[in-house]
């Protein structure tokens, strides 16, 4: 699997900055650095690991650091999205094929499992895997032995397992919708990673971090942050997780032109989610509501106030109530008067 130079790139300063990147994903927050711990000790086994959290949570990021403390650091580490593969083009993504097993197989090409040997296999979004794949899929993982689309041969792969999902996998178990063999395959060590907004005591120092990255990727000067903005960051909820609060700092990072970032640098479609509402009465509304529907019925049966009262489903004593409350004035001939 060819990577692209970013990634690349990305490599190369995920194993230099190894240590710093720990710290500063844990401080400030107990849940991290339980969950460090973990990486410290999994990290020396080969063994199968299931990270699980939301979407933007930093799963890639934590499975990288498994990665870069175990002894397969210097080989390849190969992520998958399982959540876009199906049928064929899954069983090609993972176990490569052989030259002319199918329409447009012009040479022989290698799957994920053969490119990661040695290394680390990410499986991302594996609650994703089609149930038609599930079975030849947790027969390679047992045995870590597959043959090429197309080919006869055994090829052994030695790669190290580690899966993430955003879903339930128990309880897509019990929907059927997952096998519960190949559950218990890949859940042999499961990391929760919480949301953002669990551990907003965070948050002060990955702006920090992350401005320090994106300067040095952006080369561009890195800009302070005031109190305020970091008070707006702290206080909003981060529904997309970390990968939201980078991309948001990305944003104003490339657009920023001060030294400092304020209030007025950060985007009006961000600062919107702090607005307060509009002071709303409840009783206005439902008299301006109530209003609009009688004069449409009354409009429709040209003052008839019987077959109004029908209309609206109440009382035609009901219906004068309403007219004299809400000052509606219908004339003798039953014309409502503006």
């Amino acid at each position: 699997m060819e990577l692209n130079l970013f990634d690349t790139q990305m490599v190369l300063w995920l194993r230099t900055h190894k240590e710093s990147i720990m710290q500063r994903f844990i401080i400030g927050s107990d849940v991290m650095r339980f969950i460090i711990n973990l990486v410290h000790q999994v990290a020396k086994y080969d063994v199968n690991v299931l990270l699980t959290g939301e979407s933007g949570t930093g799963k890639e990021m934590l499975a990288r650091m498994i990665h870069l403390e175990s002894s397969r650091a210097e080989n390849p580490f190969v992520p998958v999205n399982c959540g876009i593969l199906s049928g064929l083009l899954f069983e090609d993504k993972l176990f490569g094929h052989e030259k002319g097993s199918f329409t447009g197989a012009i040479c022989r090409q290698k799957g994920c499992f053969e490119t990661a040997d040695k290394g680390t296999l990410f499986l991302d979004e594996v609650s994703g895997v089609p149930l038609e794949n599930q079975v030849d899929f947790l027969r390679v993982l047992e045995d870590l032995r597959f043959s090429r689309i197309g080919g006869n041969e055994q090829i052994e792969a030695d790669v190290r397992i580690i899966s993430a999902t955003n879903k339930d996998l128990r309880d897509l178990v019990k929907k059927g919708e997952f096998r519960e063999d190949l559950f218990y395959r890949l859940h042999v060590v499961p990391i929760y990673i919480p949301p953002l907004r669990e551990r907003k005591s965070a948050i002060a120092e990955m702006v920090n971090y992350f401005l320090d990255q994106l300067s040095v990727r952006y080369e561009k000067p890195r800009p302070a942050v005031s109190s305020e903005a970091m008070d707006v960051f702290c206080r909003y909820d981060w529904p997309g997780n970390v990968r939201e609060l980078k991309n948001l700092l990305e944003r104003v990072l490339i657009l920023n032109v001060e030294d400092t970032i304020g209030i007025e640098q950060l985007p009006s479609d961000f600062l919107w989610h702090f607005k307060e509402p509009p002071a709303m009465d409840l009783g206005e509304v439902k008299r301006k509501a109530e209003t609009k529907a009688i004069l449409d019925v009354f409009d429709r049966v040209q003052g008839d106030r019987e077959r109004a009262a029908q209309i609206l489903n109440i009382s035609p004593r009901t219906l004068r109530y309403k007219l004299n409350r809400y000052g509606i004035k219908v004339d003798s001939r039953g014309n409502v008067v503006s």
